[in-house]
């Protein structure tokens, strides 16, 4: 199999060690990340947090690759059998080829039993664009239970780009206007972490 960038270990490990530390060891976790690559945050996941019985972790991704820089020259089908090499040993991980687009819309239809509850913890970092990362975040945010933590991947990413809407942040920060007095701002930089509360917020 190839060798591929780990942007785990380089750009996200530190937030998934700051903000998913409290819940290393429960039991009945249910985790959710759409945009799975390789498999190297899964790993973390299943060795340091979703330890406990009764916990779970679902990925979601096409394994078809994208259209961003170095991505388009990937032999997906080589990553797709390297991801599942590496979270073969553990057996609390539900792997789910298909667009976060289909996972979604089976789980807000309660369709063949995609989602049996909400989740305490969703990673976004499928498809960058805003119109895919704006419909992830709301199919998200439906699914998160109060007090969960909702995550974006690469605030930052595509800066260079004209563009914008090309890029995940105006979607981000549309979304997080919109929630406002839903959630508690945990990080703010490179990745986007927040708590969702209880309250319904008000305009």
């Amino acid at each position: 199999m190839g060798d591929y960038p780990n942007w785990f270990a380089s750009d996200a490990i530190h937030y998934f060690q700051r903000h998913l530390s409290h819940f290393a060891g429960q039991e009945n976790l249910s985790f959710l990340q759409i945009g799975a690559y390789t498999g190297d945050a899964s790993v973390w996941l299943l060795s340091e947090i979703l330890t406990a019985k009764g916990s779970r972790l679902v990925d979601v991704d096409t394994w078809q690759g994208s259209e961003e820089g170095l991505a388009v020259e990937y032999d997906w089908d080589d990553i797709f059998n390297l991801y599942k090499s590496k979270v073969s040993f553990s057996n609390k991980i539900e792997t789910k080829q298909m667009t976060s687009a289909e996972y979604l819309a089976k789980c807000q239809e309660s369709l063949a039993g995609e989602c049996q509850e909400s989740f305490d913890f969703i990673y976004i970092d499928g498809d960058h664009t805003s119109k895919v990362v704006a419909a992830d975040a709301e199919g998200a945010w439906e699914l998160l239970k109060a007090d969960g933590i909702l995550a974006f991947d690469d605030y930052q990413w595509g800066e260079w780009l004209s563009d914008k809407e090309l890029t995940p942040a105006p979607a981000i920060d549309r979304f997080l206007n919109s929630k406002i007095n839903q959630y508690e701002l945990l990080e703010k930089a490179r990745q986007v972490w927040i708590r969702k509360s209880d309250r319904k917020g008000e305009k």
